[in-house]
């Protein structure tokens, strides 16, 4: 009878290189929101966010006909249009 395993053995040291939850280019990874959820958050209408994102102020990830807001991406906005 042939015994087979599933998983070759890995290094240790490139397991938690893909583990580590950093993107390709070194950068962490951050949670992308819908138009929806970026209003909540900012307490205003989807369709003030999609003004933001026209205008060029929220930079967007376009994964298809998708379009997605990094959480880091929000914060930036934020501290630009922050007024004393």
């Amino acid at each position: 009878m042939i015994t087979r395993t599933s998983k070759l053995p890995q290094d240790p040291a490139s397991t938690a290189s893909r583990n580590s939850g950093t993107g390709a280019q070194g950068r962490p990874v951050s949670k992308l929101l819908t138009i929806s959820e970026v209003a909540e958050v900012f307490n205003v209408s989807p369709r003030t966010v999609r003004r933001f994102i026209d205008s060029g102020a929220l930079p967007v990830h376009r994964l298809g006909r998708l379009r997605r807001i990094s959480s880091g991406d929000m914060a930036a906005f934020l501290a630009a249009n922050r007024s004393v």
